[in-house]
């Protein structure tokens, strides 16, 4: 009974290691949500988890529209985003806030720089784990998505935090880019 019990367990971790579908090594874990009371789909694409002291930031790429996921396809009206959050474990009440006055998220494709505007900035403190949680979005103009589709190395800064974009992690933003919003509307 035991040997069986081990055996079940041996197979158990060799399937969770060795998926039947893999996705693509460029893709990275996609969300999907849906609004019903504003109808809106927003899908979003993680693409870079940084974890130097003493903050931890995160960088989504995010695509909002009318209407519900599998029902309607992205179009025109699609909305563009980054999301970006950052936490920091042992804080206190007296933690000030480090992305409060960043009213930009720069971005550096190879020599273009884009300064994109900060939008919906909110910042949390959870006392139980003494943690501060600080995020915000900045939306991308179509004008500015196809210097992103062509971009060879992407790095950005937002409040004085630099972050760069490994090869995966942008070939990632190039398909979600391209999958999520028509070639037409960024002409």
């Amino acid at each position: 009974m035991t040997q069986t019990y081990g055996i079940i367990l041996l197979l158990l971790a060799t399937l969770s290691a060795n998926p039947q579908d893999p996705q693509p090594a460029n893709l990275y874990r996609l969300e999907t949500k849906y609004d019903p009371g504003s109808d809106t789909t927003t899908v979003k694409c993680d693409l870079i988890e940084s974890v130097e002291a003493p903050t931890r930031l995160t960088v989504q790429a995010g695509a909002s529209f009318r209407g519900k996921g599998g029902a309607k396809e992205p179009n025109e009206a699609t909305k563009f985003w980054f999301f970006l959050s950052s936490n920091r474990g042992g804080a206190t009440r007296r933690t000030q806030p480090l992305f409060r006055e960043a009213s930009t998220l720069s971005l550096v494709m190879d020599s273009e720089r884009l300064d994109i505007p900060i939008e919906d900035y909110r910042n949390d403190f959870y006392e139980l784990v003494g943690s501060f949680s600080e995020s915000a979005r900045a939306e991308i103009g179509r004008e500015n998505l196809r210097k992103l589709l062509n971009a060879k190395s992407l790095n950005g800064e937002w409040g004085g935090v630099e972050f760069k974009f490994s090869g995966a992690a942008l070939a990632s933003l190039k398909e979600f880019i391209s999958r999520r919003i028509s070639a037409a509307d960024v002409r």
